[in-house]
């Protein structure tokens, strides 16, 4: 049982996302990245992105080109000198209507999250979409795979974040994890969501080389607290002793929740490592 540094994960939304910031604006941001930079988490993905119809990009409800500086100049802060950063990510979704935009849009998508890419310390995309039945995730089975070996040949390192409808996940990773091409680094599994983090090791059994470390469980600071947190990877790591890291859903609930963001964390590195003990607030 040993932590993955990468794979200790914190998801962000809203606090980068600020349309044409002024210097001030810009200030808070860089605070907010130090806070994180010195936390203790390896990956940071900036949520939520979406697509719209027209095929124009926007960080939550900010127009790409109003917030491209914000991505530079974050992304990098993030991953500055002493930081524990070593990722920055850009999360799509959770919405299907985004995945359809992409999908309608795909020439022009894959253009400018190219160009974003090369010129910005993003590392890569995660993919986030969500639906209820086989049959709403079906129309996005090829995308989703297209997507992820765009992404890939590029350098890029990918990750998705399921919850539900095991089958079609199933089905996307036996083509994009195969023994002679690199897929999905790892799956962020939203078990905040519903989803069973044994369940799932069952379900990518002879998918994937080690279910249990390709699999990194999700947790919400909305409802949990470190000491949670460090406790259900603690007794996932005694039942799946490959597991390498866990991750927070989100930066800006820690900053309500009374705690700070190294003591979750700590509390990911700690229960990762087998250590169930408590977390003082």
């Amino acid at each position: 049982m040993s932590l993955d540094p990468v794979k200790n994960a914190l998801y962000c939304q809203g606090t980068f996302d600020v349309e044409n910031p002024t210097q001030q604006q810009m200030q808070v941001m860089l605070e907010n990245a130090a806070d994180i930079a010195a936390s203790g988490f390896g990956t940071v993905l900036l949520g939520q992105w979406h697509v719209h119809p027209d095929g124009t990009i926007y960080y939550n409800d900010s127009p790409l080109d109003t917030v491209t500086e914000n991505v530079s100049v974050i992304s990098a802060a993030l991953k500055a000198t002493g930081s524990s950063v070593q990722k920055v990510l850009i999360s799509f979704g959770p919405f299907l209507t985004d995945f359809s935009a992409i999908q309608s849009n795909y020439a022009s998508f894959t253009a400018t999250m190219g160009e974003l890419y090369q010129t910005t310390a993003v590392d890569g995309f995660d993919w986030d979409i969500e639906a209820y039945s086989l049959q709403e995730y079906a129309p996005y089975e090829s995308l989703i795979v297209n997507l992820t070996q765009w992404a890939t040949g590029l350098g890029c390192l990918v990750t998705a974040a399921p919850f539900n409808v095991q089958q079609f996940w199933q089905q996307v990773i036996a083509q994009t994890n195969t023994p002679t091409q690199t897929g999905f680094a790892w799956w962020n599994l939203q078990t905040y969501g519903g989803a069973s983090y044994a369940q799932w090791v069952s379900y990518l059994a002879g998918l994937v080389a080690d279910p249990a470390s390709f699999l990194v469980p999700g947790f919400t600071a909305e409802y949990a607290s470190p000491t949670a947190v460090q406790q259900q990877l603690a007794s996932d790591a005694q039942s799946n002793p490959t597991l390498s890291g866990g991750f927070i859903w989100q930066y800006e609930w820690i900053l309500k929740s009374g705690y700070t963001v190294s003591q979750f964390a700590s509390a990911v590195a700690n229960g990762v490592g087998g250590v169930p003990t408590a977390v003082a607030r």
